[in-house]
């Protein structure tokens, strides 16, 4: 508290872990903070200014779960008369590293993660790649913490080493080459490429940057805009229920205007207006200079343009005037209000905070913005996957930002009968916010490699000259001429 007073720092929220023991009714009888890891996220939010740790908790709660196993089997097996403190391995500690590697607890753990992915046959126990990764992430930056602060282990954790890497920079950057250093442990996982083939008709694509194909998107459309019903799990049964009119707008837009998730659910009033439906496609800005959450790398909200259909603006902006939407917006600006009261300043003053100046366009039925909650968008779409699952047996594999993946496909492929590829690439960058061309790049090669494939679309985008009006200077506009636009 007496940091705070000097340098505040707003934590989100922080999950602090504790070592509890209960009796057979189930009431606590013991109760122990577990300070070095405490300790390590209390630095990570204090000293590196993060607002976020959640990650780390969680992956730390499933490390000391795993030690405690351990501990347990050393309890059952301790035989006193047996026991030999030369030979013997000592009852397992966090900070008790063995002199082989295969014994210490950071090693072992590595491979129950490994064991949990590949080999794990029951579904309730395995783990999927990206959460055995996040978990050896969070068990290597606590020991990391600990080693930085001079913690003597008897023996390393872990091998660390630091490489410096020179590379050459992008076309935008001012310097021709930089070097990074990278901290690299021999605790990493690697794990062997999948031979599953998750997309069937792009098999050599990343999974993420995977368009939807034409009948995918057809599937997911005609819940969106015409049944509005999708399949929920309720109580272990599969039932019909209406989808809000929210969660339709949203994927609609997030699928025709590329924005990432946090990026659609910021959108407010200020940006949608009442389309001239002579241009069917509309500009639409995004980031600090709009008033909205933009996502990059380095963690600025950087101001882009990308497009709109003028029909999908018509949908936002007629949704803007009904009750329902009034209703929700009134909610939200009562929330703000009790927020404030009870001092909850964290509410509005985090990177992504709540301006309870904007009138947000995602709002729930309690008040909150979407993109404070952005796990229910999670769970909408997984009811719209199941949907798709049950009406034509086909699993759909796609995320959310899959929809982005797909605007981008259908944009280039467009594009490229006007253009050439270079010019293509530039655009679409420019309209996705890519920091650097090559990301983009990945898209391009998706719809260079799949010319015949299932174009989403885009002749029919190309019929109606939706991207006529997309010129090349219009899309690389300096930061100077967009705030003269303004």
């Amino acid at each position: 508290m007496e940091y705070s007073k000097v340098s505040p720092v707003h934590i989100k929220k922080i999950t602090l872990l504790n070592m509890v023991g209960r009796d057979s009714s189930g009431k606590i009888v013991t109760f122990e903070p577990i300070e070095q890891v405490n300790r390590f996220l209390m630095t990570h939010h204090i000293d590196d200014h993060k607002q976020e740790s959640d990650q780390y908790s969680k992956g730390l709660v499933h490390f000391f779960s795993f030690l405690i196993k351990f501990q347990e089997q050393w309890d059952d097996e301790f035989d006193e008369d047996i026991f030999d403190e030369l030979t013997d391995l000592p009852r397992p500690e966090w900070d008790y590293m063995a002199k082989r590697k295969a014994q210490r607890i950071t090693y072992q753990y590595r491979q129950a993660l490994k064991d949990a992915v590949i080999k794990e046959i029951n579904p309730d126990l395995k783990l999927a790649r990206t959460t055995a990764t996040a978990y050896m992430n969070a068990v290597i930056k606590f020991y990391s913490f600990h080693l930085r602060q001079g913690y003597r282990f008897n023996n390393p954790p872990f091998d660390h080493e630091i490489i410096n890497i020179n590379f050459q920079t992008s076309g935008t950057n001012m310097k021709g080459y930089m070097s990074k250093a990278v901290h690299t442990t021999d605790l990493r996982l690697n794990f062997p490429r999948s031979k599953r083939n998750s997309g069937g008709a792009i098999p050599s694509s990343r999974k993420d940057i995977r368009p939807l194909t034409n009948t995918e998107w057809k599937e997911v459309e005609n819940i969106l805009l015409n049944t509005k019903t999708v399949i929920k799990n309720v109580s272990g049964h599969l039932k019909p229920s209406k989808l809000a009119i929210e969660y339709s707008l949203f994927f609609l837009v997030s699928r025709f205007t590329g924005l990432r998730r946090e990026e659609v659910a910021s959108l407010h009033q200020g940006q949608i207006i009442k389309p001239d439906h002579r241009k069917p496609i509309l500009r639409l800005g995004v980031g600090e200079q709009y008033g909205s959450l933009t996502k990059t790398r380095d963690g600025n909200n950087k101001t882009r343009k990308t497009i709109i259909p003028a029909s999908t603006m018509q949908m936002i902006y007629d949704y803007t005037r009904t009750d329902r939407y009034l209703k929700r917006l009134k909610k939200f600006k009562e929330l703000c209000k009790s927020k404030r009261e009870a001092g909850d300043v964290a509410f509005f003053n985090v990177e992504d905070g709540v301006d309870e100046s904007k009138d947000y366009i995602f709002i729930s039925s309690t008040g909150k913005p979407f993109f404070t909650k952005l796990n229910d968008l999670n769970a909408r779409w997984g009811e719209i996957r199941a949907t798709v699952k049950v009406k034509t047996g086909r699993t759909l594999e796609a995320t959310i930002h899959n929809l982005r993946a797909t605007f981008a496909v259908a944009l280039f492929r467009a594009l490229l009968r006007k253009t050439t590829p270079d010019m293509a690439l530039a655009q679409v960058s420019a309209l996705l916010g890519h920091d650097d061309e090559s990301t983009t790049l990945l898209y391009l090669k998706i719809a260079q490699d799949e010319p015949t494939g299932d174009e989403i679309y885009e002749d029919i985008l190309d019929f109606i000259g939706v991207f006529d009006d997309i010129s090349t200077s219009e899309v690389q506009l300096t930061h100077k001429e967009r705030v003269n636009e303004s």
